[in-house]
């Protein structure tokens, strides 16, 4: 399955560059799901077997399918994989600039398994056994949520034509909806894209955005450098600076909350008054130390 039969796009230049082939966590994506197609070329067809999506697999237990076969691609198609992880590092880029990094996995995980759940339906309730493989769901549900967020913004189909983002979404969706739809009727499936599973990618990013979900506070609150500090073995006798730390107590304690909100739900959940109030305390703080 893949946005792969989609004309690819560019951005018009902002948030351009290399920055999502660093090891942030798209860098991290795009790593993992090139190593996986390599091993798909050199193991094929056991490999794919293995990690692919087939709903009797699924309903026999199998579910950890939902989400590796959202790192496979098809081998006989390079440009499956190619435009799917170009769309995925043009929109996803963008998106860190709202999310988190731990956040935006999680969100690229669920679309893929909520893109995964609706084909299981759809070709149980078709009487099928057709497999899947590929991280369309997921993309499509980063590319949706890009254009959510900023509509306005312009990419270029052929590196030429100016389109809005939303309208491309607004076109994958009726692209994706026209085959379903004759199927519905009693027509036969066309071709080879598992079109439900973009779907179900583009309604679960519609969701999150319109109801404001969040999944990181799903796995708690504790980061993992708290715990790292929790078990460093460190000195048992501590000085105490009554001067510095009880006089600053509140304040500091106030930026840690703004500074734990940051970290779950990113800046821009601050509200003017939260940024006003972090950046005075850490003028107060760094005029201190000064």
């Amino acid at each position: 399955m893949g946005i792969s039969d989609r004309e690819y796009v560019r951005t018009s230049g902002r948030n351009a560059g290399m920055a999502a082939f660093g090891w942030d966590v798209i860098g991290w994506i795009i790593a993992v799901t090139v190593v996986t197609f390599v091993l798909q070329l050199l193991i094929n067809p056991q490999f794919t077997n293995w990690f692919d999506l087939r709903p009797s697999a699924v309903v026999y237990g199998q579910v950890w399918r939902l989400i590796t076969f959202d790192f496979l691609h098809s081998p006989d198609d390079v440009w499956h994989i190619l435009v799917n992880m170009y769309v995925l590092y043009l929109a996803g880029q963008k998106l860190l600039s709202n999310h988190t990094q731990k956040e935006f996995l999680l969100f690229y995980l669920a679309s893929g398994v909520v893109a995964g759940i609706c084909f299981v339906l759809w070709q149980l309730t078709r009487n099928r056994e057709a497999s899947a493989v590929g991280a369309s769901g997921s993309v499509a549900a980063v590319l949706t949520l890009y254009a959510l967020y900023w509509p306005r913004d312009r990419w270029f189909i052929f590196y030429v034509i100016p389109v809005p983002v939303i309208a491309l979404v607004i076109l994958s969706a009726a692209l994706d909806l026209h085959p379903i739809l004759l199927e519905l009727g009693g027509g036969r499936p066309r071709g080879q894209i598992a079109h439900i599973a973009h779907l179900g990618g583009m309604a679960f990013a519609f969701a999150y955005y319109k109801l404001q979900w969040r999944l990181e506070p799903l796995l708690g609150d504790v980061p993992i450098r708290s715990l790292k500090r929790r078990f460093r073995r460190g000195p048992k006798l501590r000085v105490h600076r009554p001067s510095f730390e009880d006089e600053r107590f509140d304040g500091k304690a106030r930026m840690d909350e703004l500074l734990a909100k940051i970290s779950r739900e990113g800046e821009a959940s601050l509200t003017p008054e939260e940024r006003e109030t972090l950046n005075r305390i850490s003028r107060q703080l760094r005029s201190r130390k000064a």
